[in-house]
């Protein structure tokens, strides 16, 4: 049997403080969401979660209410890290959909980044009775068949 020293430890405690603090980052102010309503109530669960350490379920209880137009398209573990990545159009084939992708030792770590780089991909709406400076481009796709 092998002997466990306090470095063992260390790298999963580091992985939960990092997870809450990104997590709490990603979650943001409350702005005053009334704990009876959805948001609040998902907000609630996610404090929960993050208490009984279920991290993975925080980190996707996240996903849904922050980023509700992305889901997550796919999970791998290859060569000692997770693969995670999220998608705004699961059913396109991987090479025409534009995913916010990342990876980690920790596959809460993991999905977490991706969240990060999914709302860095979000485009950002202006304030209402605002116009925004630049137009809005779409990602064209050629559909004809020669």
């Amino acid at each position: 049997m092998p002997v466990t020293t306090p470095r063992d430890f260390a790298e999963p405690r580091q992985a939960a403080q990092e997870t809450a603090a990104l997590l709490t980052d990603l979650l943001g102010e409350d702005d005053g969401v009334s704990p009876l309503s959805a948001r609040g109530r998902r907000r609630i669960r996610i404090g929960r979660m993050m208490q009984a350490e279920a991290r993975i379920d925080a980190a996707l209880e996240l996903i849904a209410l922050q980023l509700p137009r992305w889901a997550l398209r796919r999970l791998a573990y290859d060569d000692g890290e997770w693969h995670c990545a999220l998608s705004q159009r699961r059913e396109l084939p991987d090479w025409l959909d534009h995913c916010a992708e990342a990876r980690h030792t920790d596959l809460a770590l993991a999905i977490l980044h991706a969240a990060a780089e999914a709302r860095r991909l979000e485009p950002t709406l202006p304030v209402s009775g605002e116009r925004s400076a630049e137009p809005v481009l779409a990602t064209l796709l050629c559909c004809d068949n020669f």
